[in-house]
């Protein structure tokens, strides 16, 4: 994911080129604050507490971005110490506080550590958030949320298919041929079988099955492993036989 840098210092914007992959440097609050009302919400920003000499410049824009996205994951550095204890009683939910320390080793490292900090919470917050989808049933359509279903099977002996979610069952009215066109996540890996791939745990090639994060084993037909394996890129041993891979 790309980094929203804020500063004004030529050596800082040389060596942060170096280290981050996807920097995007701002040398003024306001170019950073128009950039970020253009893309989507939750976004990694890296705030220099001072900008043209004026040493509040960074929390005062942390607490603008603050109010317009409580999902942003901040981090602020600073020359001046003094500063954390200014942004703590701010209140702008800072992932970290780092004094430059002429940009060492040691500075880049905490920097790189809260990046991927900053990163996991919003894959976290991603995941959490409800994903409404909308199922055929029968001759009319059912609302659910996404996150919460861990995948379809036939009922046998009717027309219906049983979603299992993470705490209950429901039934609908529809096609097992026609699911996985409902959404990216969903995937068929068996005649009787749609998972959701997200909650997906462990992939077993060799014994055509998986395990879903909620420890239900399911079926993988020969069928439909390739599809699987090419979505997933599975990687292969030395025969060229796909390995079991853990998820997560």
């Amino acid at each position: 994911m790309p980094c929203y840098i804020l500063s004004d210092n030529g050596n800082a914007r040389r060596l942060l080129k170096k280290v981050l992959n996807q920097p995007i440097f701002f040398e003024t609050p306001s170019a950073l604050l128009h950039a970020l009302g253009r893309v989507k919400k939750g976004q990694v920003v890296l705030l220099d507490s001072a900008i043209r000499g004026y040493e509040s410049a960074g929390l005062q824009t942390a607490q603008l971005i603050r109010q317009q996205d409580p999902d942003a994951q901040l981090i602020m550095m600073s020359d001046n110490a003094a500063m954390a204890a200014r942004c703590f009683e701010a209140q702008v939910g800072l992932i970290d506080f780092i004094i430059k320390q002429d940009f060492n080793a040691r500075f880049f490292d905490r920097l790189l550590r809260a990046i991927s900090k900053a990163n996991s919470n919003l894959r976290r917050i991603l995941n959490l958030r409800p994903v409404p989808i909308r199922l055929p049933d029968g001759r009319s359509t059912r609302l659910f949320d996404l996150t919460r279903i861990v995948y379809f099977t036939t009922d046998s002996g009717s027309h219906h298919l049983i979603i299992h979610e993470v705490d209950h069952q429901s039934r609908i009215r529809a096609s097992m041929r026609d699911l996985a066109a409902y959404h990216q996540n969903l995937y068929r890996v068996h005649s009787s079988y749609v998972i959701n791939i997200a909650y997906l745990h462990l992939y077993q090639p060799s014994k055509h099955s998986l395990t879903m994060v909620t420890g239900h084993q399911i079926p993988v037909s020969r069928h439909y492993a390739g599809a699987l394996r090419q979505a997933l890129r599975w990687p292969t041993n030395k025969q060229g036989l796909a390995e079991p891979v853990n998820i997560h």
